[in-house]
């Protein structure tokens, strides 16, 4: 029997019915229903099942209530009519199918969730393929009850707790949803369905939550993505606010799942259509993971403030507080070591964090007095090196805590609507670690002003927990906050501490604060706080122990972290006070000033062979160094025409971990190169260690770059470009290692060296020279430490000597102090201190025995052993690659048992929830602020001088007075760069005098070294009055200069005991002007009336002690013009003194501006300054006050060491030595 025929009118009201039911008209349908039965009297099934879904529609409109009740029990008389016609109808299928997902709608409405997954169909793609082939398409009403079954049976599943039968269900029915193309022409109804069928589905399979565990990450993305689709293109389906929330939800979840992949490193599956060739276009992917991210990120959190409303005064709105956590969750590994500028589109990460600034202060104008969006302005802010804006919203967030805890205090009730006491502490320890790292004095101060919140807050934790807590049980804060937050807590409060002692004008209360320093880091390394071996704190603990000349206890220390470290079985060794994720070689890294403290320990006893050891532990703990400087190519050092010839492009060499370093870690390694060349210069003399000097040059180059091309770019600077090194020991496994001197003389051809700024043809391969080093351009850190203890240091054969007898030569240090010892000797192994034996392995601590003595110092009868440098020369001049075979090429002499510990391969990033990001790490290394290009620049450039100073002392004790001069010449240029660069941002002397966050000095800073480093160089070639008028060039720039005031002093002492004349000589004058023109102040200058000399400076000296009584700014010297008691000042009266009188004037002032420095924070432990103080008094008369100061010099002497302890890159709080004694890098 077939279909019967259907007239015209009834297919008409068999349409119109389908479209109400489509729309939801529903009070259309009984009518439509009556026309159906009319004119067509055999679709009974399909009215039945319009009219009982208008009675569902009905009744699920209804609230809760006893009518809802009632109406339920009536619904429930439709079933058996349903079944039957289900049964009978044979004809039109598409009508079975909307009366079987109509039955099971009518069991879900009645809370039978179990009968509804029995009558539903058991797969509805494959239901509406079988409709479609059958009636060619399908209607209307039938799509719209394909997509209703599918989230009525998943609902009910979901309801019955099969949840994962749940996911499959509605699963099944994306590939139809897909297939339908645009769904913005579906009906208002199918729209509904299809939006509570996707959000559910994207609750599901949250990959954050356990329910999403059981859905693969690709069909999790694909869902996603549907839902996104749906909601751009459909928009919402119309239906009432219901959804608004469960809308959020599910943007929530899908933001959610890429943060899960993002923090757990998973694969991301690009979306069909897109996709990526080979493994080679990884970074593209991660530019398509960006943005899907930034995509979804920007949705959610626009649906977010458009739904939250800003809170009651009593309120609070956690969800957007939740929303914050996520995103600098996401930020911290966006912005973190596993991804670079290149995977994160324009501006880099900076501009994820600018990003981030936005998104936070959008929040705060949806909540009240909220820390925690407080606190991640705080984080971001000093991601961004904007500390103003960071300590404003630190100083807020310390405002609204502190208002809370009293009040907690007062009423015995804690406030639970600020951070938990963990955070706080942890937020104010991150806090002290960014003003002692990058501030100066007035950060300090505030540093030391956070550390007595900290304990004030502790004391007020146990008072209000011992208040809340059961009567008889007193509990302390111990006991309810984070072990590791007590230990950040303690160590912030040490560092501090041990900063503020660097700084302190009072040189009596040092002692005491650097003693409570030591005992807060102690603190923090008790093993009740679960972190005995944490290596920041450690370290910390050994920089304040040598500080306070406790070398023994500084090397037991410093040993200990190194050993604690090096356990990779211990979970909790090595940890850092931020959370965040893992890195490659973190331990390794954190490791490299730790070495480096211990070389510098090791000088202070004299065992120079151990102290070696230590800094080529420091990078041979990297194993191979391809791993830490990447491949190197010859055409790295080329020139370009050279390259162009031979098709050479270095830029695609894999990168090392130099290239993930920061830039603070960079410095440290230049510092340890340093170091290395001052060990060499100790032992083999100066002569030995000039041949350091271009590795050294060549280690700033591939660390930092050519500055000069990047000055290039902005403006013209008078520099010139940095020419390739001349040999293999250019490269940069041989500037670290150093390498077998070749023979030199000291008498070199000065014609042959060309120290201009305007080289017309760049230096290549073929046109190098082979002989002594030539003046490049380069950098490091800590100025006045190199320039003092490589110059100081290694001329003072005695704790007590003049500065004129340094000129007369031929001076070293007793032999009590610095033996004579082969070349060879420094790589030879050492006995080992037996109690010691085996706590690290690389480094004897002990050796002052048993070392052979040496004939000469001369060169050519100091042959040193192979190492990488000479390795990488010989294997350049053969163009063969030297890398596989470089652990062959040292002696086995240098191999010691036990071998340090294999190499450790990259681990994959955790995951960080909103408990780890206040936790603690053992594989992260924090961000470093991101500074402007100009900070950036100056901190380069301020490493480069340094170098230039550094090098220049190298030549001229090796009495290469020429190459010397150049150096200094080179950094003179540097300087006025600087200074170019800086003029046409800021007017007046504000912007010279001002050093800013960061590190770099200022440049009157700058000025001040390179102006004392000529006159170091001067009075080694004893024109003495030549260099006077340097280093009063010094004190007018910067008046507290360490090395200046030395230098001016022992001068000025000269010439009252008559050492040297008065006035210059005619020949002084003229070897002045002719050796250092044109960067020479002008000949007036140098041949001035000397009283008007004593007249100036006498001004000068009493600018610094009214500075250091004051407690300004070293540079607002210029508004104050006082003397000091021993000061003569001529009168107007008396412009030119009789010569005696003049003398005393200059014994006098010699002896204020000594008096004043040794109180400084750089010169309290200056043992030059000290020397030069003995000798004022003694000159005075004042014998016994000479003999004090003496002995004074003794003990500073004897735990001196080989270079001062800030050079020791990223020191106690993570700092090193600045301006005004403070510990900056």
């Amino acid at each position: 029997m077939g279909k019967p025929v259907e007239s015209d009118k009834a297919k008409r009201y068999i349409l119109q019915l389908d479209d109400a039911r489509c729309a939801g008209r529903w009070t259309d349908v009984p009518e439509l229903c009556r026309k159906v039965e009319k004119h067509a009297p055999h679709r009974r099934c399909l009215t039945l099942t319009a009219r009982s879904e208008a009675r569902i529609s009905h009744h699920s409109t209804l609230r809760p209530s006893t009518a809802a009740s009632t109406s339920s029990t009536g619904l429930s008389q439709i079933i058996p009519s349903l079944l039957t016609a289900i049964d009978e109808e044979v004809d039109h299928a598409q009508d079975a199918f909307q009366a079987t997902v109509c039955l099971g709608w009518l069991h879900y409405v009645l809370e039978e969730p179990g009968l509804a997954v029995v009558r539903l169909p058991k797969d509805f793609t494959t239901a509406a393929a079988k409709l479609s082939s059958e009636d060619g398409s399908l209607s209307g009403w039938s799509r719209v009850c394909v997509v209703k079954g599918a989230f009525l049976k998943g609902s009910s599943q979901d309801r019955t707790g099969a949840t994962d039968e749940a996911i499959q269900t509605y699963m099944s029915i994306l590939p139809w949803l897909r297939s339908l193309g645009d769904l913005s022409t579906e009906s208002y109804l199918f729209k509904m369905w299809t939006e509570r069928l996707l959000v559910r589905l994207c609750q599901l399979v949250d990959q954050s939550r356990e329910t999403g565990r059981s859905v693969e990450m690709a069909d999790a993305l694909y869902a996603y993505r549907l839902w996104a689709r749906f909601y751009e293109t459909a928009g919402t389906s119309g239906d009432n606010d219901s959804m608004t929330p469960h809308r959020r939800s599910a943007w929530k979840a899908y933001y959610a799942t890429l943060s899960t992949i993002l923090q757990h490193d998973l694969p991301y599956d690009v979306e069909a259509g897109a996709h990526i060739e080979a493994q080679s276009e990884k970074p593209n992917v991660r530019l398509r993971q960006r943005a899907e991210f930034k995509r979804v990120e920007l949705v959610y959190e626009g649906i977010l403030l458009q739904d939250i409303q800003f809170p009651k005064a009593s309120g609070d709105n956690k969800e957007i507080e939740e929303w914050t956590d996520a995103v600098i969750a996401n930020w911290r590994v966006l912005c973190g070591p596993t991804w670079a500028d290149d995977d994160l589109g324009e501006g880099g990460k900076e501009a994820v964090g600018r990003g981030v600034l936005d998104i936070l202060y959008r929040a705060a104008t949806k909540t009240f007095h909220s820390t925690p969006v407080l606190r991640h302005l705080f984080t971001v802010h000093a991601s961004l090196a904007e500390f103003e804006l960071a300590f404003k919203a630190y100083d807020s967030y310390v405002e609204i805590v502190t208002r809370g805890k009293d009040r907690a205090e007062k009423s015995g009730e804690e406030d639970v609507g600020i951070d938990d006491d963990s955070l706080i502490l942890r937020t104010s320890a991150e806090a002290i670690r960014l003003l002692c790292r990058f501030g100066s004095r007035a950060e300090v101060e505030k540093a030391l002003q956070i550390g007595k919140n900290i304990e004030k807050w502790l004391e007020q934790t146990e008072h209000i927990k011992s208040a809340t807590s059961e009567a008889g049980s007193v509990r302390s804060y111990e006991a309810v906050i984070a072990p590791t937050a007590l230990a950040a807590a303690y160590w912030a409060l040490g560092v501090s501490n041990a900063q503020w002692a660097r700084f302190t004008y009072d040189a009596n209360a040092r002692t005491a604060i650097q003693s409570k320093a030591a005992q807060y880091l102690r603190k923090a390394l008790e093993p009740r706080f679960e972190d005995p071996n944490n290596v920041e704190t450690l370290y910390a603990l050994g920089m304040v122990l040598a500080e306070m000349r406790d070398i023994p206890g500084a090397i037991k220390v410093v040993k200990h972290a190194l050993s604690a470290a090096t356990k990779k079985d211990d979970p909790k060794a090595s940890k850092t006070l931020v959370s965040g994720l893992r890195a490659e070689f973190v331990r390794e890294r954190r490791l490299i000033p730790t070495w480096h403290l211990l070389a510098l320990l090791l000088t202070a006893r004299t065992d120079f062979v151990a102290a070696e050891k230590a800094c080529e532990a420091a990078f041979e703990q990297f194993g191979d160094p391809t791993i830490l400087f990447g491949k190197e190519e010859t055409s790295a050092y080329r020139s370009e025409h050279l390259n162009n010839m031979n098709g050479s492009n270095h830029n695609s060499n894999p990168k090392g971990l130099v290239d993930q370093m920061q830039s603070f870690e960079k410095a440290g390694i230049l510092q340890i190169k340093m170091t290395q060349l001052a060990l060499v210069e100790t032992v083999e003399g100066p002569n030995a260690a000039v041949d350091g000097c271009e590795e050294l040059l060549a280690l700033f180059t591939r660390l930092f770059g050519n500055i000069t091309a990047e000055a290039a770019k902005s403006l013209p600077v008078p520099s010139t470009p940095m020419p390739p090194p001349k040999s293999s020991k250019g490269t940069i496994r041989g500037s670290i290692f150093r390498s077998k001197s070749s023979a030199r003389s000291t008498h070199v051809d000065v014609g042959a060296r060309n120290l201009s700024i305007a080289s017309s043809r760049p230096s290549t391969t073929a046109t190098q020279l082979t002989t002594a080093p030539e003046i490049q351009v380069t950098d490091a850190n800590g100025t006045e430490h190199a320039t003092k203890s490589e110059h100081h240091h290694h001329h003072l054969p005695h704790p007590f000597h003049h500065k004129h007898d340094e000129e007369k030569g031929g001076v070293k240090r007793t032999p009590s102090k610095l033996k004579k010892r082969s070349a060879n000797s420094l790589h030879k192994s050492s006995p080992q201190e037996p109690d010691h034996a085996g706590d690290v392995p690389a480094v004897p601590v002990e050796n002052t025995n048993g070392v052979s003595a040496r004939t000469s110092i001369s060169r050519e009868k100091s042959p040193r052993r192979p190492s990488m440098s000479s390795s990488v020369r010989k294997s350049m001049e053969s163009n063969n690659r030297p890398y596989r075979t470089i652990s062959q090429t040292a002696p086995h002499s240098h191999r010691r048992e036990p071998s340090l510990p294999p190499l450790r391969s990259p681990q994959p990033a955790t995951r960080m929830s909103h408990s780890d990001v206040q936790g603690l790490s053992s594989e992260y290394i924090p961000p470093e602020p991101h500074f402007s290009t100009a900070q950036v620049r100056r901190h380069k450039i301020t490493l480069l001088i340094d170098i230039w100073i550094f090098i220049s002392g190298l030549y001229a004790r090796a009495g290469m007075y020429d190459d010397a001069q150049g150096a200094v010449a080179e950094a003179f240029k540097l300087v006025e760069s600087l200074e170019a660069e800086a003029s046409p941002d800021s007017s007046g002397s504000k912007a010279l005098a001002h050093r800013g966050w960061g590190g770099a000095r200022s440049i009157d800073r700058l000025w001040a070294d390179v102006y004392a480093a000529r006159g170091d160089l001067k009075c080694i070639q004893s024109s003495k009055h030549a260099a006077k008028s340097d280093y009063e060039q010094a004190l007018l720039h910067f008046p507290d200069h360490a090395e200046a005031i030395v230098g001016l002093s022992n001068i000025l002492l000269d010439i009252y005991s008559k050492v040297i004349p008065l006035e210059p000589s005619e020949r002084e004058q003229a070897g002045a002007v002719e050796g250092f023109n044109p960067l020479s102040p002008p000949l007036e200058t140098l041949v001035s009336d000397p009283h008007k000399d004593v007249h100036s400076h006498a001004k000068s000296e009493g600018q610094t002690q009214s500075h250091t009584q004051q407690q300004h700014h070293p540079h607002h010297h210029h508004h104050h013009h006082h003397h000091t008691p021993h000061t003569h000042t001529p009168s107007a009266e008396n412009t030119i003194s009789p010569p005696e009188l003049s003398r005393v004037a200059a014994r006098d002032r010699a002896f204020g501006l000594l008096s004043t420095l040794t109180k400084l924070g750089q010169g309290w432990d200056y043992s030059e300054a000290w020397y030069a103080l003995a000798r004022a008094y003694e000159e005075s008369g004042q014998v016994e006050k000479a003999k004090e100061v003496l002995w004074w010099c003794v003990e500073l002497e004897d735990t001196r060491p080989v270079r001062g302890w800030g050079v020791v890159a990223a020191g106690g709080g993570g700092a090193g030595w600045g301006e005004g004694g403070g510990f900056v890098l």
